[in-house]
């Protein structure tokens, strides 16, 4: 099974998770989509053998993409739409590892749709099956992996809670200022120095860092992840925590609640919804129940990281491979 990608050469999330797909599924073929004149996001890193873009995939690009392939494994979006329609005239399967904020192409008749869609959490699955299935699109859903040779268990001992704020998003989707009210001496990470200046003239006691080179880093700054997010969807520093021995503590909503123990849940209460490109619906945690969540697994550490090692077992590429393979050779 020769298998083709796009690839981003970003030290972000769709960066990462296609690093992931390159080792692990063994891609043959890698069109690098350079966007960094678009979106000031400068490349950091290359695939051997693999063709840059000069922006968004032009046909060129997408022509040299599906020769001599037998699937292209897309995260989130071909970034150009032909690319379906023109795979699909060769010979070429498509599977795209959707992203449920962003599934609105498939609601209209006018765009082509990918052979298969994998939902990398059960957040919109019903909705995206609906509107994929009736036009002819496999729908699986497949928890995205963690590689546990890159985030390696460490047993906790201290239970110090940090959280990723990562850069400012709408609603505060990663419920930092909910944290700092839960947590207001605890470590903050951000990607953004403006951010990070914000958070620390609320907050004199946190702690503060920026310019993360490598996700490793943040794992070893603290021993709980705390992410209070408002919303749903895929979360890679779930996996990377979890499989670095943190217990993570999130609200209790789709997709966390299918995946973490009830006792890292935090009891939210609908607080309104944005559309973004489709409906999301907005969740506020308890903050007080966020601060009683910390102290307890703070105070029972020892076994909650294990529980999170555990977890991670079940999350990685070594058990989760096989259905990974099986999915996208069900398509050919």
């Amino acid at each position: 099974m020769r298998i083709a990608t796009i690839g981003y050469r970003t030290m972000t999330g769709l960066g990462y998770q296609v690093l992931d797909y390159v080792k692990h599924l063994k891609i043959n073929k890698v069109l690098v989509a350079d966007l960094s004149k678009l979106n000031g996001v400068p490349l950091t890193y290359w695939y051997n053998g693999a063709r840059k873009t000069n922006g968004y995939p032009s046909n060129d690009d997408i022509e040299w993409l599906t020769d001599n392939v037998d699937v292209i494994l897309l995260a989130e979006t071909p970034l150009n739409y032909d690319l379906y329609k023109r795979a699909r005239e060769k010979g070429v399967k498509t599977v795209v590892v959707i992203n449920p904020e962003f599934y609105d192409h498939i609601k209209f008749p006018q765009y082509d749709m990918p052979d298969m869609i994998i939902l990398p959490s059960i957040w919109k699955e019903e909705e995206i099956r609906q509107h994929a299935e009736s036009k002819g699109t496999k729908v699986v859903q497949l928890h995205h992996p963690v590689d546990r040779e890159n985030f390696p268990f460490k047993q906790r001992t201290t239970g110090n809670p940090i959280h990723i704020a990562g850069k400012p998003a709408v609603n505060d989707r990663n419920g930092t200022w909910d944290f700092m009210r839960a947590c207001p001496d605890g470590t903050v990470t951000t990607q953004d120095n403006e951010f990070a200046n914000r958070i620390r003239q609320r907050s004199r006691h946190s702690k503060v860092y920026t310019n993360i080179e490598q996700p490793q880093q943040i794992y070893s700054m603290g021993d709980i992840l705390v992410l209070p997010r408002k919303y749903g969807g895929n979360c890679l520093p779930l996996n990377e925590a979890l499989s670095s021995g943190m217990p993570v503590i999130m609200p209790d909503i789709s997709p966390n609640n299918h995946i973490l123990p009830k006792e890292w849940l935090v009891s939210v209460n609908p607080a309104g919804f944005f559309e973004p490109r489709t409906r999301v619906d907005i969740y506020q945690a308890d903050v007080n129940a966020l601060a009683e969540r910390i102290q307890w697994v703070k105070e029972n550490i020892e076994s909650q990281s294990k529980l999170a090692d555990e977890i991670a077992n079940k999350i990685s590429w070594t058990t989760l491979l096989p259905r990974w393979e099986e999915a996208i050779r069900s398509v050919l």
